[in-house]
């Protein structure tokens, strides 16, 4: 039993630190999408009518965002696989995946 405890104690401070990290890259998604991807996802990603396609409540899994993200499509959107890391590009999809009517 004292193991573990010893073991969550020592595994706290990494998790508190996944968090952090996650909640850090949550702040920067928002940054990224407004500098990089706004410009063709009207609305921030909320309304249909600019260059690329509503996000908010999208159909599309989870795979095949960030696939799309990280790969492009030929002659609709830039890859961006070298430009952003896992962690942001999970954010990214936390992004689109949180997405509500603005009010």
């Amino acid at each position: 039993m004292k193991l573990l405890a010893m073991m969550l104690l020592l595994l706290a401070p990494a998790a508190a630190l996944a968090d952090e990290s996650a909640a850090q890259a949550d702040k920067d998604a928002i940054n990224i999408f407004n500098s990089t991807c706004g410009w063709c996802h009207q609305g921030n990603g909320r309304v249909a009518g600019g260059i690329g396609p509503k996000l908010m409540d999208s159909q599309r899994s989870d795979e095949f965002i960030v696939n799309r993200i990280k790969n492009g499509k030929e002659g609709a959107m830039p890859a961006f696989g070298a430009q952003f890391n896992d962690a942001q590009i999970q954010a990214l999809l936390r992004y689109i995946r949180n997405l509500k009517p603005e009010k």
